[in-house]
């Protein structure tokens, strides 16, 4: 499924730990970042129908749209893809892909977003921080961006991340669609993102 396969170095310094899982969710998901069309307004879906995703390796679980489609990648990467919207597309309207890699325990969440947005401005020379700030994500410290960017096959697209760390791992949640697909999933992906939940419920300070 991958265009772009990276070789991961048994160790990873700060400097490129977000750079590499950045590169993962972004190049890694195939069609979910291609061309996207789709028509705006809201997608709704009682949490009670959803389906719930529990990996006990990287730590955390999310619910999921029964008609999402789920893939885990290199790295363990989860991606979950919007169901296409019966357009000539033969690509997915939306996805929300999550990673997450040990890190040094005295790493703070403070370098790890100074290193993640320095990384996003050299990757994508147009990217345009829409929002951008700290938040609180499952009780824990985090950081949010909200952008718009031209991705890897030249198409323009809207994105949000929020990255977080807990303990000696570090987490990266991203969500992209169409500019014009992105509020239409937006209540759903804010459903799921309400779900997710770190396998032991331990909140620890960053």
């Amino acid at each position: 499924m991958a265009r772009n396969r990276i070789k991961l170095p048994l160790v990873l310094s700060i400097s490129n730990f977000f750079f590499i899982i950045f590169a993962l969710v972004y190049y890694s998901s195939g069609a979910v970042f291609g061309s996207f069309q789709g028509n705006i307004g809201t997608m709704w879906v009682s949490i009670s129908d959803f389906l719930t995703y529990y990996d006990i390796l990287s730590g955390f679980s999310i619910k999921y749209p029964p008609d999402w489609q789920l893939e885990q990648g290199i790295n363990r990467a989860l991606t979950l893809k919007a169901p296409k919207d019966g357009s000539s597309s033969d690509t997915f309207p939306a996805g929300l892909a999550i990673t997450s890699k040990e890190v040094p325990a005295n790493l703070s969440l403070s370098a790890i977003t100074q290193t993640q947005l320095s990384t996003l401005k050299s990757l994508f020379p147009d990217i345009n921080l829409l929002e951008s700030g700290e938040i609180t994500f499952t009780g824990r410290p985090a950081y949010k961006i909200v952008f718009t960017a031209t991705d890897a096959d030249q198409q323009f697209k809207k994105g949000m991340q929020i990255w977080f760390k807990e303990g000696t791992k570090a987490y990266l949640i991203t969500y992209k669609a169409d500019v014009d697909s992105f509020s239409k999933y937006l209540s759903t992906v804010e459903q799921m993102l309400n779900s997710f939940y770190i396998i032991g419920n331990s909140v620890s300070s960053s």
